[in-house]
């Protein structure tokens, strides 16, 4: 009789950080799993469980004469593994699952949205005039008597 599967936590998206991370982890692996022309059998997914509880990250190789497009398997795979697809890149898909005991593999973590930002970017776009951009005004008026000179000499030649 087959082992019921654990529950587990709602899934939340990776982010573009995390799913980056994973595919540089998984960019020297090679494919744990194959898929063939028959897709998606109880033989697969077995060998699936198996594989992400060892490893957490794998590749799965899909046969290109498998009935099943790459990119309509990925969310079968998710669904079925409870992992999450980090890439998918010609007849391969990279596949996370964090391990319930003793994860190896820690993600990036997500940065809490900023409360701020919406009174900075107010800011930013209203005009402000700082010190130093009347500074700046104060050099240019040293520098303008040069102009000037410089104006008179075309006043003279005509």
């Amino acid at each position: 009789m087959p082992k019921k599967a654990k529950p587990r936590a709602p899934l939340v998206p990776l982010t573009g950080k995390q799913k980056s991370h994973l595919r540089a982890l998984a960019h020297k692996l090679k494919a744990v799993v194959q898929v063939g022309h028959q897709g998606l059998t109880e033989g697969v997914l077995s060998a699936l469980e198996v594989a992400l509880e060892r490893h957490e990250l794998i590749k799965i190789k899909v046969s290109s004469e498998a009935e099943v497009d790459v990119t309509a398997l990925g969310p079968e795979v998710e669904k079925a593994t409870k992992g999450q697809v980090a890439q998918i890149i010609g007849h391969t898909l990279v596949v996370y699952r964090r391990r319930d005991k003793d994860p190896k593999i820690v993600l990036p973590r997500v940065k809490p949205a900023k409360t701020g930002q919406a009174t900075k970017t107010a800011r930013a776009t209203e005009p402000e005039e700082s010190e130093d951009f009347e500074d700046e005004d104060e050099d240019d008026d040293m520098g303008d008597d040069d102009d000037e000179d410089v104006g008179d000499d075309d006043e003279e030649l005509e």
